[in-house]
């Protein structure tokens, strides 16, 4: 099954997203509910250890919206490798 075959999968079935795979044409791509779900991810993936356990969603979506102007430039990119920079920070 393909990645975008994966996604469509009916709802009442689990989703798995492997993450090395992702690019960021699939970013771009995904309905609201999973890019919530990837940025949040992705904010706690490139976290510190000692950083504090606190949600800041504007920053959030400060970063995805960076992200995502990112991804609309270079859809061939990892998503993930997109994301150092720019969730790092």
């Amino acid at each position: 099954m393909t990645f975008a075959g994966a996604l469509l999968a009916s709802s009442a079935s689990a989703q798995v997203v492997d993450m090395n795979t992702v690019t960021c044409k699939d970013f771009t791509a995904f309905n609201k509910d999973i890019t919530f779900s990837v940025v949040m991810w992705l904010d706690a993936y490139y976290r510190d250890e000692d950083d504090p356990p606190v949600i800041d969603f504007d920053k959030m979506a400060q970063k995805a919206g960076q992200l995502g102007g990112y991804c609309a430039k270079n859809p061939g990119h990892s998503l993930t490798t997109a994301a150092e920079p720019i969730m790092s920070k």
